[in-house]
């Protein structure tokens, strides 16, 4: 446990000297700011401002005191509030090792001990129990009861991380991003985004073993997935894309179809997405290759191109402004993170990261939130890559399709951060199944030529269509999208026959 002095505690909290501050000579260094420093690397250690006054043996409003001295002297935030935890900001990322490494070498210095200052033998007869006089005491090793068999101590980890070099070889490096996600759950941090970038970057080029791999996968996943982590895959996997990606005047739209392997619940949303391209917006579907179900059946339906690469997905967008990229093709190797669910047996960031991947650059998305978490994971990761905008339907999970049975709240996400909105229901039940001898394909078939009419499959496809206008044009009102999806379902133009 690191104690700072607590006499006074008042003495700790007084503001920081700003004329020593001003000085360029070595009198700028001030016994406070030196506390501060000592405070810094137990809030970064910490990750709270609780558990940093519990390690200093101080009280929480003299820490967070501490905290506010500390956002003042580096005018940053220091430590900035993800979800229901606080994260290091990019500024601290970089100090904390060097922080660490100055309080390590004090601890040292403060218990080091003259070796030849031995403290004097009785003259006694010796015991089984004392050592002999003339030989010297050797010392007894010991180990750390909080500490696993093999487990590295905090000083030996950081060392080690330290030592680690940008030109280090690929799976060196990556070890060392593994090792930063290891110690005890109350110890355990996020990469930065950097960190993150370069770890799936490693990985991505086919550059890491097998066993980083899945080390990575399950660290981030056992901890919980942070916005930088998030953000600094999205990016390397951004960086593995090739060609020029949308360069049309009209705005596109990027919708992810990752529905969960066990969901049957026709995807309507599709419809939607073909009502959208025919009135002109350019309309990326990307998900895996659809084997038998109710994507593959839509698709078919509605006569949407599944294409394997970028360059065949912008000459469809080119013709017919719509297609489905199969992933596979386009991104092998973040779709193969993907597919290593049913290896460990989890979802992981891959599944998250593959929502935000907007391969061809549209830069607005609408996606449904993933696994049961909120918004604000997506959000931190877009605040992080600085640039994309996304619209999150967080009463669906894992694609965006509208509920008109119940309410819809939507997070609009970007990189200044997060709106919050919510629709009431347009229908008073959940939609029934289908009718006898009605396939999801053929039932949509029958309700886009007229043959069938079914109100609640209608208002999905309806609203599915108004949530896309909204998240192309996000200070368009519901009503005046639904309004417009309505006339979209009206003036549909007919599927081509065979």
């Amino acid at each position: 446990m690191t104690r700072l002095d607590r006499a006074p505690h008042d003495a700790i909290a007084q503001p920081v000297d700003t004329a020593a501050q001003s000085r360029g000579d070595g009198a700028a260094v001030t016994l406070t700011q030196l506390r501060l420093l000592v405070a810094l690397d137990a809030l970064l250690r910490a990750g709270s401002v609780s558990g940093a006054a519990a390690e200093l043996e101080m009280s929480v409003p003299a820490a967070s005191r501490l905290l506010a001295q500390l956002r003042a002297h580096y005018d940053d935030p220091i430590l900035v509030r993800e979800g229901r935890r606080m994260v290091p900001s990019p500024l601290a990322e970089t100090l904390r090792r060097r922080v660490a490494a100055l309080t390590r070498e004090a601890r040292l210095l403060l218990t080091a001990r003259d070796a030849d200052a031995a403290a004097p033998i009785p003259s006694a007869a010796p015991s089984a129990l004392l050592p002999f006089p003339d030989r010297a005491r050797l010392p007894l090793r010991t180990a750390d009861p909080n500490r696993l068999d093999g487990e590295p101590d905090a000083d030996s980890l950081l060392r080690r991380l330290d030592g680690v070099a940008d030109s280090d070889p690929p799976r060196v490096r990556l070890a060392a991003h593994v090792a930063r996600l290891s110690g005890t759950p109350g110890q355990r941090r996020p990469l930065s985004m950097p960190q993150a970038e370069d770890a799936f970057g490693i990985i991505l080029r086919g550059e890491a073993d097998p066993v980083q791999v899945g080390a990575l996968l399950a660290s981030i996943q056992q901890r919980g997935v942070a916005g930088p982590e998030l953000a600094g895959l999205v990016a390397a996997a951004r960086a593995q894309r090739q060609g020029p990606g949308w360069q049309g005047n009209a705005p596109g739209l990027d919708w992810p179809v990752y529905p969960s392997p066990r969901q049957r619940r026709p995807t309507w949303f599709l419809a939607a997405a073909r009502l959208l391209a025919d009135a002109g917006t350019p309309v990326l579907l990307h998900g895996f290759t659809p084997h038998e179900g109710p994507v593959s059946a839509l698709l078919d339906a509605l006569q949407i191109p599944q294409v394997d690469t970028e360059a065949e997905a912008l000459a469809a967008l080119q013709t017919g402004r719509i297609a489905y990229l199969r992933i596979e093709g386009a991104a092998p190797q973040l779709a193969a993170l993907g597919n290593l669910y049913a290896v460990l047996g989890m979802r992981t960031v891959a599944q998250i990261g593959l929502r935000l991947l907007d391969p061809l650059r549209f830069g607005v998305t609408l996606g449904g939130v993933p696994f049961g978490g909120g918004g604000g994971l997506l959000t931190s990761a877009l605040q992080h890559l600085r640039d994309g905008r996304l619209l999150t339907v967080l009463s669906q999970r894992d694609v965006a399709q509208a509920t008109p049975h119940r309410w819809m709240p939507l997070a609009l996400s970007g990189p200044e951060g997060e709106v919050m909105t919510h629709v009431a229901p347009s229908l008073d039940h959940a939609p029934e199944g289908l009718p006898t001898g009605f396939g999801p394909g053929e039932m949509l078939t029958a309700l886009w030529q007229g043959r069938e009419r079914d109100p609640a499959i209608t208002a999905i496809i309806r609203d599915s269509a108004a949530l896309a206008l909204l998240a192309l044009q996000p200070g368009l009102n519901f009503a005046d999208a639904q309004a417009e999806a309505d006339r979209m379902w009206t003036d549909r133009r007919p599927l081509v026959a065979g």
